[in-house]
């Protein structure tokens, strides 16, 4: 079986759990880890080998790159500079995570512990599914968007891309949320959220629009 020897870019604690996801697939060999200023958290269980500087990746054999990045803009601008330099995005898929055969994964995609992605969903590039997240059958999310931990979106639902769908936030069938949106913690949305939109509550209102 080749083995795929991945830079991570990030070195926070999200890289601790996307660290941890990488390993469990016995095709990665994870070489180290960079950040903007070339320190890294506690315990991050992986060397902090320099600055986000995509050359390092030939210094020490890397072809593929993963960004371990919770900032939705920085993670984008992060994988085109990482793609410009010719490094392949890997995956980083936690072995507790569950996803249909039926589902398109994009590439950089985080599949956390206990995330559950079903049938005919859709995920863009750079996409986060995060711990315990559910996306339910027939969704599509679009590049760079984050599902925080214990979301739940309901069948059909559409987020758009550089969208935040907050902690806990619940998403009712077949609502779209827009282009750049964030969905507050622990909210319930059961209405279409206009792009780069902030809402919250129960049931979800808009509080600001950027």
């Amino acid at each position: 079986m080749p083995v795929m020897k991945v830079l991570v870019f990030g070195a926070g604690g999200h890289a601790r759990v996307c660290l941890d996801a990488l390993r469990d697939d016995p095709r990665i060999q994870v070489v180290g880890c960079v950040s903007a200023d070339g320190s890294g958290v506690d315990h991050l269980d992986a060397p902090v080998i320099g600055r986000d500087d995509p050359g390092i990746a030939a210094s020490v054999g890397a072809t593929h790159a993963f960004i371990a990045i919770g900032d939705n803009e920085i993670r984008r601008r992060v994988t085109e500079r990482c793609l410009a330099a010719g490094l392949t995005m890997v995956i980083a898929r936690a072995v507790s995570a569950v996803v249909s055969p039926s589902v398109q994964l994009g590439s950089g995609t985080l599949l956390a512990p206990g995330a559950v992605v079903n049938a005919a969903s859709r995920l863009g590039e750079g996409v986060i599914v995060n711990t315990n997240a559910t996306v339910d059958h027939d969704c599509l999310v679009g590049a760079f968007a984050h599902i925080a931990p214990a979301v739940a979106l309901a069948g059909g639902v559409e987020v758009g891309a550089g969208a935040l769908v907050g902690i806990g936030a619940r998403v009712i069938p077949g609502v779209s949320i827009g282009e750049g949106a964030v969905v507050g913690a622990g909210a319930v949305v059961i209405d279409d959220v206009e792009p780069f939109t902030t809402v919250v509550g129960v049931p979800a209102r808009p509080v600001e629009r950027r």
